[in-house]
């Protein structure tokens, strides 16, 4: 029988073909700082641990659901590494080459021992995009500049062939150049099925009818959809961030929005339909959706183009259950407002939600009017509004006036 040099010792390899066992995080830091006799191949790759300041016994580390993440350095720079504590058949398929199985020797007593796999990965310097969120939620300026960033990095994932599978701030880095993923343990990639999904992801993030059944490209739409509803809400209303420490939920639980029962959604939905805000209210509508894809999502998170129509080549449409402008047969102003009248004096009336407001041809808010009724387009410079607190004449230079 073959046997395997480890350690300085010869083990069988009928003991070493246990990969996993009951072990304590202590055994796996342990073999960590043994990886020059407790590895197969890392130690001699040069990959070494990294201790905390002023310690030489106190590795940097952190204990997740299925693997302890080690700072190393290998080949000069710092790296992640991933020491697994549970089997996870789908990492070659997600990590390649980075993938290293039953590299890590653990002796989990004097009669049991085992293999871990370990997994290498980029280390992003920076902080996890939910402290950045608490950080700024009281400086709406800042939040704003963060919600454009996650924007784009979010439309970025949705052009991408593969999911993440676990998408949260936590697992987003915030750093000067960008933001960054860590841990694609619960990835999807093409081809995966039902059988290769390993875990589905924090529930305070997904859709209820996330599952193993539905693992698809589609399963980082509600996240993004949540996270960006989030950060929006809060470049608009910084009281919102009270919140952000007492509720186990990024504010919103999607168990009660997809019934129409989460209160923080209606009052987020109300703030965008008063500030204008088109886009963002529709995606925090789609919040409330029974299906996990959200195919509008990309298309509602692309910049709009400034437009250089002039307001008599804008044809109101109607479109899917919404009011848009378009030239020529498309859309310049995309069909999302529930209400819409033709432009008039270079202004068209449109209505979010319960309020109505006056856009310019690139579909910005110019005027905004309020909850009312009985509102008409411009004509001869002005337009009248009934409102709760009286009646009102709305001069087309922004004016609004109590009748």
């Amino acid at each position: 029988m073959g046997h395997l040099k480890i350690g300085g010792s010869y083990l069988l390899k009928k003991t070493l073909t246990k990969q996993y066992m009951i072990a304590s995080a202590a055994q796996y830091i342990l073999a960590v700082k043994h990886l020059d006799i407790m590895s197969r191949s890392l130690g001699n790759k040069q990959v070494r641990p990294i201790y905390k300041e002023g310690s030489n016994e106190i590795l940097k580390c952190s204990i997740g659901n299925s693997a302890i993440i080690f700072e190393v350095m290998y080949e000069g720079r710092k790296t992640a590494m991933r020491v697994y504590m549970r089997p996870h058949h789908n990492l070659r398929a997600i990590y390649g080459e980075r993938y290293y199985p039953k590299e890590l020797l653990i002796n989990a007593s004097d009669t049991d021992c085992g293999l871990a796999d370990v997994v290498l990965c980029d280390w992003h310097e920076g902080v996890s995009l939910q402290s950045k969120i608490e950080e700024l939620c009281n400086k709406p300026k800042k939040m704003l500049a963060l919600s454009d960033m996650f924007e784009r990095f979010a439309l970025s994932l949705l052009n991408e062939p593969w999911a993440h599978g676990d998408l949260k701030p936590e697992n987003i880095i915030f750093s000067p150049e960008g933001l960054h993923l860590i841990d694609f343990d619960a990835m999807y990639r093409e081809g995966f099925s039902p059988n290769d999904c390993v875990e589905i992801g924090t529930q305070q993030f997904q859709h209820p009818l996330r599952s193993r059944e539905n693992f698809c490209r589609d399963i980082d739409d509600y996240p993004i959809a949540l996270i960006s509803t989030v950060l929006a809400a809060l470049s608009l209303d910084s009281s919102l961030g009270k919140e952000l420490r007492t509720n186990d939920y990024l504010l919103i639980n999607p168990h009660l929005a997809i019934v129409g029962r989460d209160t923080v959604l209606e009052r987020i939905e109300r703030l965008f339909a008063e500030h204008g805000d088109i886009r963002h209210y529709r995606i925090a509508k789609l919040l409330h959706s029974p299906n996990m894809a959200l195919p509008q999502l990309k298309s509602l998170l692309e910049p709009t183009p400034q437009a250089t129509n002039s307001p008599e080549k804008l044809s109101l449409e109607y479109y899917n259950g919404y009011w848009g402008f378009a030239v020529n047969g498309r859309f310049a102003i995309p069909p999302i407002y529930d209400l819409a009248f033709e432009f008039s004096e270079g202004l068209a009336l449109v209505q979010i939600g319960d309020v109505w407001h006056f856009i310019d041809t690139s579909g910005s808010v110019v005027i905004t009017c309020g909850r009312g009724r009985n509102i008409k387009p411009f004509r001869n410079g002005k337009t009248q509004i009934t409102r709760e607190d009286g009646e009102f004449v709305i001069y087309r230079d922004g004016r609004i006036e109590r009748v």
